[in-house]
């Protein structure tokens, strides 16, 4: 006789954003074809939707200024650029983000240096302190897998030693700290908008930040011709600079800017959640929730919580994963396995970075018996209950 799995199916999907694709956005694609003004900046019928959401950004981040681009990755490289970081520079980042953070230094012909994580699983304070020499230029905190980073401190470090500060919000967007949304707080900000992200187009990204001069190097670096669009941007001040292409089009401005209406909505949804699995399975032995710097401004977008050792984690995750407690998305598992290579733990990352692997060594025993489970906006009441049954049942048998 078969054991009867905690649920019949999978989980919901979650891709957040991309689950809320509605007629809204229909509408605005066909609004903006209709028009054959694709460009950002002109056409037959121009609609400048590009503009309309960089506003509506900047607003909801709580900044001056936004910039479209084409992804997360031109974001960071563009962000980096416009804080003047290049050759013989070095810029800290954690050890647990995607590689896109190490790349984008490593792109600016600067040197990307690890940092380990703390119990939240982002930038550890006191390590990035301690990794600070006379080349550093610039600090990357990743707000990771739905919340802020320990901003207050991390703030106060790169103010003591000149550090130009740029927040990798890709995967936390509409998190907060202490009252702030991440992404206004740094220097500059960076946003991605990939298909697996709060809100998404398939691929975009976008810059925040309250600096005039930050932000006009951004605007020339994402535009070869932005110094020609004076009708568009005015006159930048200061030194021209270089610049290469990483414009976000119409359709793809015109997706975001609904999107950017559901966001509210979204992380409603995903807080209610993950508050509901939290409060139903908080009392269970052996398991210890991950630290959240600010719980009031955490997405909600997934629930960590650590074991006692690898083996036990793995143990864990694999029997939730049998029990159709997972679904479509970065889903139910360890964070960090050897054996299956994850570019978002840089242990992986030996083929393409000077990293060996054994920088971090904190980050990886945590990150080696750290559960993490998606908490889709789509979850019902159903499925937080069989949620909530399915991991005390794992717990019980696993004891």
């Amino acid at each position: 006789m078969k054991t009867r799995k905690a649920r019949d199916k999978p989980l919901p999907p979650m891709y957040p954003g991309a689950t809320m694709i509605g007629k809204e956005e229909k509408k605005a694609v066909v609004a903006v074809l209709d028009t054959q003004s694709l460009f950002r900046y002109y056409g037959p019928k121009f609609l400048n939707k590009v503009r309309s959401f960089e506003n509506a950004f900047a607003e909801k981040i709580g900044v001056k200024y936004a910039l479209g681009v084409t992804s997360g990755t031109a974001s960071l490289l563009t962000s980096l650029t416009a804080a003047g970081v290049g050759v013989g520079d070095e810029v800290i980042i954690p050890a647990y983000t995607w590689i896109a953070t190490a790349t984008s230094v490593m792109a600016t012909r600067a040197t990307p240096v690890l940092s380990e994580v703390d119990r939240s699983l982002t930038l550890d304070p006191h390590d990035l302190e301690a990794k600070i020499t006379e080349r550093t230029k610039a600090v990357i905190p990743v707000h990771m897998r739905g919340i802020s980073c320990k901003m207050d401190e991390i703030m106060r470090i790169a103010k003591e030693h000149g550090l130009t500060v740029i927040e990798d919000c890709a995967q936390s967007c509409g998190a907060s700290y202490q009252g702030r949304r991440i992404g206004s707080i740094g220097d500059i900000g960076t946003f991605s908008f990939q298909l697996n992200k709060i809100i998404t187009a398939g691929e975009g990204g976008a810059i925040t930040t309250n600096e005039k001069k930050l932000f006009e190097r951004a605007v020339m670096f994402h535009d070869m011709a932005a110094l020609t669009r004076e009708e568009f941007w005015g006159k930048f001040e200061g030194e021209p600079l270089f610049g290469l292409n990483f414009r976000m089009s119409e359709v793809t401005g015109a997706i975001l800017l609904e999107q950017l209406k559901k966001l509210d909505r979204i992380l409603s949804l995903t807080r209610k959640a993950k508050q509901a699995i939290k409060k139903g399975i908080e009392d269970l032995e052996g398991i210890e929730f991950r630290e959240v710097p600010d719980p009031k401004g955490d997405t909600g977008i997934c629930l960590i919580f650590f074991l006692e050792n690898p083996e036990k984690a793995r143990a864990f995750a694999d029997t939730l994963c049998k029990n159709n407690l997972t679904g479509p998305g970065y889903g139910t598992f360890v964070i960090y396995d050897p054996s299956k290579p994850d570019w978002h733990v840089y242990a992986h990352w030996k083929k393409v970075t000077p990293f060996k692997g054994n920088e971090c060594p904190r980050t990886l025993e945590l990150l080696g018996r750290a559960v993490h489970m998606d908490v889709s906006p789509l979850l019902t009441k159903q499925d937080i209950s069989q949620l909530i049954d399915g991991i005390r049942m794992v717990a019980k048998k696993l004891s």
